[in-house]
């Protein structure tokens, strides 16, 4: 039996939050991405490196090495190593049909009522995307100019954009194994050839194993539907790829699994290392994305708040787990952020959530940055 106090503590630690890397590809979370929603993985890079000087810029698609950004897990955008990107396509690539229609998810229903097959909606998204996106294109063009090389079977009315363009998950799903990226910072959003598109190639799939590998390494324990929702896939098409070692183990009196080779890192994870961390990270920070929320917090309603349906706050690292929420409001040159308390803090903590706010300003370029206590 493990506490949910030594998964947290792994979590933590895990993901680099000790602030013990020393530059940004150095940090162990690569092997999963990092998940940005409009430059948040700044901020998680901020809470995991010990110089701010060190965090790198959001990279530009035509940049030869360093880091891409990128559509990749469920179709969301993440940071990758761009000497990744050739397997990680090959690793979510779909092993089957019943994979491919799984990782469409609600676009495989609509695609089978144009009578169009999952798998062949990736291949052919794949290379129409392909042919289409030879520079920098907003958005809605690239979609326009994918849309008209393809089938109309593929295609759907948009309700939203009153037009009848490329079903949306595949056409993100299908930019990556094309050899296209993202342009950061850039409202709509605009895509454009990665650098090295020539090194990577759509499918064959293979690889998985190495994906289901690095999400036990990084959050200790998961049930396998859990590590297929993150990968974007179903248990059943995931349960090939499962390691061999899997033990089952209670986490707080629920039951998931580990690796047989983690039991004794977790059961000897340092809490004293974790319960010293304080940290503001973002919504969409490694240590808040595992489905098992129980494991950051058992009650119900901070689990409503902490991972509301739209909106997501940021998290409060302290004293080992999520000791409350925190949210940013611009006003000119000001930026304020306002901390909702979970916790009592101590003068220490304090003190450090005070340091870490002015990280926050600092990363957003904030001239005065304001932090309030509710």
């Amino acid at each position: 039996m493990l506490s949910a106090e030594q998964i947290r503590a792994h979590r933590l630690l895990s993901s680099g939050l000790d602030r013990s890397a020393t530059s940004a590809e150095a940090l162990p979370l690569w092997g999963l991405g990092l998940q940005d929603r409009d430059g948040s993985s700044r901020l998680a890079l901020a809470a995991r490196l010990p110089d701010p000087a060190s965090i790198p810029p959001l990279p530009d698609p035509a940049e030869a090495s360093g880091l891409a950004l990128v559509w990749s897990l469920r179709g969301a955008p993440h940071l990758h190593r761009r000497a990744d990107l050739p397997a990680l396509v090959h690793a979510l690539w779909p092993v089957d049909e019943a994979d491919a229609a799984a990782r469409l998810s609600g676009d495989t229903g609509r695609l089978a009522e144009s009578g169009a097959k999952p798998a062949d909606a990736y291949r052919a998204a794949v290379k129409a995307m392909r042919l289409a996106v030879t520079e920098p294109m907003v958005k809605g063009a690239a979609s326009a100019a994918v849309t008209k090389l393809l089938p109309r079977k593929y295609s759907g009315h948009c309700a939203v954009c009153r037009s009848t363009h490329v079903r949306e998950l595949l056409f993100r799903l299908a930019a990556l194994p094309a050899g296209i990226g993202l342009v950061p910072a850039t409202k709509p959003v605009v895509l454009a050839p990665l650098s090295d598109a020539d090194a990577i190639t759509a499918g064959p799939a293979q690889g998985i194993e190495g994906l289901v590998a690095e999400y036990y390494r990084r959050h200790g324990v998961a049930t396998t539907g859990e590590i297929a929702a993150h990968l974007g896939t179903t248990a059943g098409c995931l349960k090939p790829a499962l390691p061999d070692d899997l033990v089952p183990v209670l986490v707080g009196g629920t039951r998931t699994y580990t690796r047989a080779g983690l039991l004794a890192a977790l059961a000897g994870v340092d809490l004293d290392a974790a319960s010293r961390l304080v940290r503001l990270v973002p919504g969409s920070d490694p240590v808040l994305q595992p489905r098992d929320r129980a494991v950051l917090t058992g009650d119900k309603e901070r689990q409503k708040a902490l991972w509301p349906v739209v909106g997501q706050p940021g998290a409060v690292l302290a004293a080992g787990g999520v000791a409350g929420l925190w949210r940013a409001r611009a006003a000119g040159s000001t930026l304020t952020i306002t901390l909702t308390a979970w916790h009592r803090f101590t003068a220490r903590e304090r003190a450090a959530l005070a340091d870490e706010a002015q990280l926050v300003g600092t990363i957003r370029g904030a001239g005065t940055t304001v932090l309030e206590f509710s």
